[in-house]
């Protein structure tokens, strides 16, 4: 027999082993709730009793919060070299070295290639006096020099700042590039700063000879640079890689071996890790504001030897964009050629008009001649894509370009026929001999015959009456200057190019009949005033009307043509899916500005 307190002990273990067994059986549930019932005697009555014991919960441990994992947007893009660009903004001359200077060093101002205007960037603010020669710019005091610090975020090396970005610095890169020593190609660009030129032509110039070039800090954020005449197109000048600000410091102790000095610190919205510049990774000091579209914390750069190599790493989407104007085309496939796009460069082709020859004093005739050329035709069969057809001089990203389907006559062969009409010889066949000048290259002879062939369908001109003749491109230049004499041509074919974006540096620099070359031999009339207004006027929106005002002049209905615009060359890129971007089109990418879809382009990558 059981004794009451037996009876108890056994009641409790055959309730906590039922207890256990249906904890067991519902797998990972809380603890099960445990029946005590006793059997007790009070007063000599026998009592069970039966508590209900409420186990006590062992809390799970929180789990740590892990932060998520955000990864950089990443551009990848290639040079098709075997070592980095130089980057030295007062030495570099290739597109490559542009690109770099552009995104590490800042500068006064920054071309905007949505609006083709110049955007303020170290100088917030800026005022002209003394009729335009006075700039006095205000810079900002939270610009730094930089370094990359040890530090990462999100997969991003953090900037240390070394010190401001000081007015003095911009003095000193104006005194390097008026300095000969220094090489700086188109230097000349700056003799409009009083004293650079003077500067310039010294065989060696000492600290006392630079002080007098007209750039002087008057304070740390305040620079002052006085001109030797009024010119309005000066603030495009301020945006150019050549006027970049550098750090006396390092290039006074280390010369020309500064950019690969362990002190090397960049100024700009990305700094490089290193001086093999492969990786240039955001400026996390860099105050201004990134334009909206911008997304790109880091710049991946791959060296390759060959474009067959990025055509290939491309085509693996490995590459985000490529320079594809020289690859072998018979090795695109449909995905490669649905890709293309042509970026306009700033070289226009041109034919040139004798002023003094017989044939080209009168307007009527140069006008005739001009309407009756396919342009787009001629660039086609030229260069297929990769020119594109203009009717006026100022090419597109350039400050004061009039849009490339607006102004200008262009191809108007009825326009032509009754241009030619007009004019003192009534028909082209009674026209004299004409002399068309070009180079020896096989595209410069193959273009004259295009020309020469579409006036000959549209004018009714024979072939006897214009006679090709090629010459070396030195001999080219020579016999079409204004004072050539006996050996000017009647026409001739050249390019122009951007010295600085400016429509100053066209219609001024190229067409003026006193300030610029003037091979036309074209008299002064009263489109040169306005030329000489327009680089004067401080006022943009005036500016800017006078230049489209000029343009018409020149090119228009009425227009004097004392040359024929062509076509400007363009070059062809591949372009990925995911990357969208405004190109550069003078002075180096800006990629700040570069928008990745980083979502579809992991996505494409993996498949």
């Amino acid at each position: 027999m059981f004794g009451r307190r037996s009876l108890y002990l056994l009641i409790f273990l055959f309730l906590f082993l039922v207890g256990g067994v249906l904890s067991a059986c519902g797998g990972e549930q809380a603890p099960a709730t445990i029946v005590v019932t006793e059997v007790v005697e009070v007063a000599g009555e026998t009592l069970v009793i039966t508590r209900i014991i409420e186990p006590t919960a062992t809390p799970s441990p929180t789990p740590p919060v892990v932060p998520p994992v955000i990864k950089p947007v990443t551009l990848d893009i290639s040079f098709i070299r075997n070592e980095p660009p130089n980057i030295d903004p007062q030495k570099a001359n290739d597109p490559d070295s542009f690109d770099l200077i552009q995104n590490l060093f800042v500068g006064l101002t920054r071309f905007n290639n949505e609006t083709n205007l110049i955007d303020p960037w170290l100088a917030w603010e800026w005022e002209v006096a003394d009729n335009g020669r006075t700039w006095t710019f205000r810079l900002r005091d939270d610009v730094f020099w930089v370094r990359p610090s040890d530090t990462e975020e999100n997969g991003v090396r953090q900037a240390e700042a070394v010190r401001p970005v000081v007015a003095g610095d911009l003095v000193y890169a104006i005194q390097r590039v008026c300095n000969r020593a220094t090489d700086t190609p188109d230097a000349f660009i700056l003799f409009i700063i009083e004293g650079c030129e003077d500067v310039y032509k010294l065989p060696e110039a000492t600290p006392a000879d630079l002080s007098r070039i007209g750039a002087l800090a008057l304070d740390d954020a305040t620079l002052q640079i006085s001109l030797n005449k009024p010119a309005s197109y000066f603030l495009t000048i301020t945006a150019m890689p050549l006027m970049r600000p550098v750090p006396p410091e390092l290039i006074d102790e280390f010369g020309d071996d500064w950019l690969t000095a362990e002190e090397f610190m960049t100024s700009g919205p990305y700094l490089p890790l290193d001086s093999s510049f492969q990786s240039l990774h955001a400026n996390s000091l860099w105050p201004l504001p990134h334009p909206e579209e911008g997304n790109v914390d880091v710049v991946n750069i791959r060296y390759l030897n060959k474009d067959e190599a990025a055509l290939q790493l491309w085509e693996a989407r490995s590459l985000d964009l490529i320079d594809a104007t020289d690859f072998d085309r018979t090795q695109f496939n449909e995905r490669t050629a649905a890709h293309e796009k042509v970026v306009t460069n700033q070289t226009l082709f041109y034919v040139g008009f004798n002023f003094d020859s017989g044939v080209f004093r009168e307007a009527e005739v140069r006008r005739a001649l001009s309407a009756a050329i396919d342009r787009e035709a001629l660039a086609e069969e030229l260069f297929g894509i990769e020119a594109v057809a203009i009717r006026h001089l100022t090419p597109p990203g350039v400050v004061g370009a009039p849009d490339i389907s607006q102004v200008g006559v262009g191809y108007s062969p009825d326009y032509a026929r009754l241009q030619m009409a007009e004019s003192g010889f009534g028909s082209c066949r009674l026209m004299p001999e004409v002399t068309l000048l070009v180079s020896t290259s096989d595209l410069s002879l193959l273009e004259a015959e295009l020309i020469r062939k579409m006036w000959i369908d549209e004018l009714g001109c024979t072939e006897e009456q214009f006679i090709i003749e090629q010459a070396q491109f030195g001999t080219l230049l020579a016999n079409t200057r204004p004072d050539a004499g006996a050996a000017r041509p009647d026409a001739w074919e050249l390019g122009w190019a951007s010295y600085y974006p400016d429509a100053n540096n066209w219609l001024g620099d190229l067409l003026h009949c006193e300030e610029s070359e003037n091979r036309q031999n074209r008299p002064c009339t009263e489109v040169d005033a306005l030329i000489r207004r327009a680089g004067q006027t401080v006022d943009l929106r005036e500016r800017l009307d006078l230049y489209r005002e000029i343009e018409n002049m020149f090119f228009g209905e009425t227009g004097i043509v004392p040359i024929i615009p062509l076509y400007i060359r363009g070059d062809t890129v591949l372009q990925q899916i995911w990357l969208e971007y405004t190109p550069a089109l003078f002075g180096g990418e800006q990629y700040d500005t570069y928008t990745i879809d980083f979502e579809r382009k992991e996505l494409e990558q993996s498949r």
